[in-house]
């Protein structure tokens, strides 16, 4: 067994190499040193931005709403008829949806889906037609509006 020195040209691959690194790396570890980051100084304040003015519109003020002066009595809602409850036949009448019922013209009769009423010595009475003939009602069948009448 013999033990072979390396030859001269073997090793000079690697004597390239360390002389490479003996040049190259003493430039790279200055070149580090180099750059110096000192302590940071603040900012210099800038002097502010001027805006244009802003050019505000005047401000116009709606003219005051007068309200209607008051009434001084309520006044009842009255219609000539109902979109619901038709109207009765041959009398002239209105609605009044305060009562919720119709209210013949002329006379102390009332009338709603098909049927007349009127109060008779303090009991309501109702009928089919303007004239009778007059039958006793119980106060819950009577239109509600008519009730504490």
């Amino acid at each position: 067994m013999s033990v072979s020195n390396p030859s001269p040209s073997a090793t000079r691959p690697l004597g390239r190499r360390v002389r490479l690194l003996g040049v190259l790396g003493p430039i790279l570890l200055s070149s580090a040193c180099a750059v110096h980051v000192g302590p940071r100084q603040p900012p210099q304040p800038q002097p502010p931005v001027q805006q244009p003015p802003v050019q505000q519109a005047p401000i116009v003020r709606p003219p005051p709403v007068q309200a209607p002066p008051p009434s001084s009595a309520p006044k009842p809602q009255i219609s000539k008829t109902h979109p619901r409850y038709a109207p009765p036949p041959h009398v002239a009448s209105h609605w009044d949806n305060r009562l919720g019922v119709y209210v013949v013209e002329g006379r102390d009769l009332y009338y709603r889906e098909r049927l007349f009423y009127r109060k008779e010595r303090g009991n309501w009475v109702c009928s089919g037609r303007p004239d009778g003939p007059w039958e006793p009602i119980d106060i819950p069948n009577v239109p509600p509006g008519l009730r504490n009448r």
